[in-house]
């Protein structure tokens, strides 16, 4: 994988939340439009919440959810309380209040009593948002997500007709409203996925579900090692075995995507994220419970050049430092992870941050195919050249 600090959002309940109350929604027009900007590959709109304009993160894996510092501003009381899961399968119960109306900015959407989860998380106060916009609201709507023009428009309604028809996906019987559904990978095989804008993913494969895959053909691994501090909504991942695969083909609809890496993840189902914006639109028919891609070039599509190369260690931050975060069996021996990173290429590391991190990353990494870590290992510092291949 890459050198990165990977965060996972997606917001999954054990109970299904959209039938907890019914919501209303009222259009003055035909169509409603939220432009969106991209943080960390996260999808940021601005929404009015009680009135109030509040950036959110557009999470088509998760549900309404938003932190206890709004809660307490908005004056909302606690009308019922549930468990739920998140992206690396951890449960918690948590509050949930109603908000009285959710709005678009251009007011051409309306919703009202809409439930809302409370939940505190260290992206929300990185990324300076209130929480998550998440699949929940549009039940009565066909959203369509466009990246190159970064907006979303929702309609009343399902699509009449959706644009290729024939290609579009329907979603599995036991989706709940989710955007989940089947996908080709290669010719003859199958994976369930949820489309979860709010992953920063282009693909994360459930970690149950690859061994068949690779038995069948469809996938095979490339690497295995020890990682984790992967962020949920609930909390960082603890260490454990990471599995890295190689996608031979993914076909998306009529797209085909062709050779490409993608990790197994502890995730409650496999996740089709939001790096897949960056190839083509897509349109949620909520009502008639459709997934539609459509490319923004005909052909097969190659995929962007960090999908198909990965670094033989992954770094994250804890606490203000930088330190080993995967170990890929290259380097099993070597290091070992939590091992504090000092330098690289000789260039002394300064105090970082999660959000640092995050929202900026470090440009060395993503510049070159060759760094040399000094490393504070348990036998002593350490120079250690490392490849992305």
């Amino acid at each position: 994988m890459s050198i990165q600090i990977k965060v996972n959002l997606i917001y999954k309940p054990l109970i299904f939340l959209i039938c907890w109350f019914f919501t209303s929604t009222v259009f003055a027009q035909d169509v409603a439009i939220l432009p969106y900007k991209v943080v960390a590959n996260k999808m940021i709109i601005e929404i009015r919440l009680n009135g109030k304009l509040v950036p959110m993160i557009f999470d088509t894996g998760g549900k309404n959810a938003i932190s206890s510092a709004l809660k307490g501003e908005f004056g909302s009381a606690v009308i019922d309380s549930k468990v739920i899961m998140d992206a690396n399968s951890s449960t918690k119960h948590v509050d949930i209040v109603k908000l009285n109306q959710v709005e678009t900015p251009d007011k051409k959407a309306i919703f009202k009593d809409v439930p809302f989860v409370i939940v505190d998380n260290e992206l929300f106060t990185c990324l300076g948002v209130g929480g998550l916009i998440g699949s929940d609201l549009w039940q009565n709507n066909t959203v369509e997500i466009n990246d190159q023009t970064k907006e979303i428009k929702i309609r009343k309604g399902g699509m009449t007709v959706v644009p290729g028809a024939k290609q579009a996906i329907p979603f599995s019987a036991s989706a709940h409203g989710d955007p989940i559904f089947m996908l080709n990978v290669g010719k003859y095989d199958q994976e369930r996925v949820v489309f979860d804008s709010g992953a920063a993913c282009f693909l994360s494969v459930k970690a149950s579900h690859y061994p068949p895959l690779e038995q069948q053909g469809a996938l095979f691994m490339v690497r295995q090692g020890i990682g984790g501090g992967t962020l949920g909504v609930i909390g960082r991942v603890a260490t454990g075995n990471r599995i890295l695969l190689e996608v031979p083909e993914l076909i998306i609809g009529g797209a085909s995507f062709t050779k490409f890496r993608s990790d197994a993840s502890n995730a409650p189902e496999s996740l089709l994220g939001y790096r897949v914006l960056h190839y083509g639109k897509v349109t949620i028919d909520y009502v008639n419970k459709l997934f539609h891609f459509e490319p923004f070039k005909p052909g097969k599509i190659e995929v962007e050049a960090d999908l198909k190369k990965n670094w033989e260690l992954e770094v994250r931050e804890e606490g203000k430092q930088l330190t080993i975060g995967t170990v890929w069996e290259q380097m099993e021996g070597e290091v070992e992870v939590g091992d504090v990173v000092t330098h690289i290429d000789g260039k002394e590391l300064k105090s970082t941050s999660f959000c640092e991190n995050l929202t900026i990353g470090i440009p060395v990494l993503k510049e070159k195919d060759q760094v040399i870590l000094t490393v504070k290992t348990k036998q002593g510092v350490k120079n250690i050249t490392i490849h992305r291949n």
